[in-house]
C-alpha cells in the first residue's frame, strides 16, 4: 500500500513538472503592428513602434537599419522588448524594420516595414512668398485676384482675407496657387496665406494690405478763358481740381456744339492747363465757337463726373 501511495505521489509530480515545460508554438503567427505603418513618410523624427500583444510571446526582437535590410549602411537597433512599445529618435533618412515574437520554443518569421524621416517636407520654418497684389496695392475692382509662389512640400494653402479691423471676411483653402475673390464693398484690406500638408503648416506671410477705392474723384472746375471768349492757338485752357487731389489726369473734350455731339479733340492732361494748339487735333477753323469741358480720372480709372461746359472763338 505504501509503495503504490508513493507512485502516485511520483507520477502526479512528473505530471506538474511537464507541464511547467510545454511551450506554446508560434511560428506560425503574426503580430499586429498598430505604428508605424508600411511606408509611412514622416517628418516627426521621434518614432514610436507600437503592436498588439502575441498570446504565446515573451518578447519581441525589433531591428532597424539603414536604408534597407538587402543593402545595410547602419544598424539603428536589434534588441528584445518585453512589453509592446518601442520608442527612438531618427535622424532623417530611408529606413527598414522589422520585428518578430518570441518564447523559448521558437519565434515567428520577421514582419519587414519600410520608414522615410523626412525633415524636407517640414513646413513649420517656412513661409510662402506672395505674387499679388503687393502691400499698400490700390484698385477700383472688388474683384481680387491674389497669387503666390508653391512650395514643394506643400499639399494645399490656406488664405484669410481680412478687413480693416483684421476681422476675418474669408478663410478658404486650395490646391492652387491663385485665388479670386470679389469682395462686398470698398475699403481696405489685407491678405494672407499660409501652407499645408499632412504633417506640418508653414508660418503666415506678414499680411499685405490693399485698398479697393471706387470713390470718383470730384469735378474740375473750368476757369479760363472766360465764357464766350476769343482766343488764339497760342492761348491756354485753364481749370483746376481743388475738390480731386487725388486725380491722375483729365481728360478733355471739344467739340463744336454745346450737346457735343460732334467732338473734334479728345486729350489727356496731367496739369491743369494747356494751350489750345497742343489739343490733340486743333480746332480745324477760326472765327468759329467751339465748347470744352473736362472730367478727372484718378489713379485706379474713377472717373468724375463732366466739369461744367465753356466756350470760345478762335481766331487766327
Amino acid at each position: 500500500m505504501k509503495k503504490a501511495a508513493a507512485l502516485c505521489v511520483i507520477i502526479l509530480l512528473f505530471t506538474l513538472c511537464k507541464k511547467d515545460f510545454i511551450v506554446e508554438d508560434i511560428e506560425d503567427k503574426t503580430i499586429t503592428v498598430n505604428a508605424p505603418v508600411n511606408n509611412l513618410v514622416t517628418t516627426n523624427n521621434k518614432i514610436t513602434f507600437w503592436w498588439e500583444a502575441l498570446d504565446g510571446a515573451e518578447k519581441y526582437n525589433i531591428q532597424i537599419v539603414k536604408p534597407s535590410f538587402a543593402s545595410i549602411t547602419e544598424i539603428i537597433s536589434d534588441t528584445n522588448i518585453v512589453g509592446t512599445k518601442y520608442s527612438l529618435t531618427l535622424q532623417p533618412g530611408t529606413y527598414q524594420w522589422r520585428i518578430r515574437a518570441t518564447n523559448a520554443g521558437g519565434s515567428t518569421a520577421y514582419q519587414t516595414f519600410n520608414l522615410k524621416v523626412d525633415t524636407t517636407s517640414n513646413l513649420s520654418s517656412l513661409s510662402v512668398s506672395t505674387i499679388d497684389p503687393p502691400a499698400n496695392w490700390l484698385t477700383g475692382n472688388k474683384r481680387v485676384s491674389f497669387s503666390w509662389n508653391s512650395l514643394n512640400a506643400a499639399d494645399s494653402y490656406q488664405i484669410i482675407l481680412l478687413n480693416s479691423t483684421n476681422g476675418t471676411i474669408k478663410d478658404t483653402t486650395t490646391a492652387l496657387t491663385t485665388y479670386t475673390y470679389t469682395f462686398p464693398s470698398q475699403g481696405s484690406y489685407s491678405w494672407k496665406v499660409r501652407a499645408l500638408n499632412d504633417f506640418s503648416i508653414s508660418q503666415y506671410n506678414a499680411a499685405l494690405s490693399f485698398t479697393i477705392d471706387q470713390t470718383s474723384p470730384s469735378a474740375p472746375i473750368l476757369t479760363l478763358p472766360s465764357h464766350g471768349s476769343i482766343v488764339t492757338p497760342t492761348n491756354s485752357l485753364f481749370w483746376n481740381r481743388i475738390g480731386a487731389p487725388d486725380a491722375k489726369y483729365d481728360s478733355i473734350y471739344v467739340a463744336t456744339d454745346s450737346a457735343f455731339t460732334n467732338i473734334i479733340s479728345y486729350t489727356k492732361a496731367y496739369t491743369q492747363s494747356i494751350t489750345i494748339n497742343m489739343l490733340s487735333s486743333s480746332p480745324p477753323a477760326t472765327g468759329s465757337f467751339y465748347w470744352w469741358k473736362l472730367r478727372s480720372v484718378d489713379s485706379v480709372g474713377n472717373r468724375s463726373v463732366f466739369s461744367n461746359q465753356l466756350k470760345f472763338k478762335l481766331n487766327p
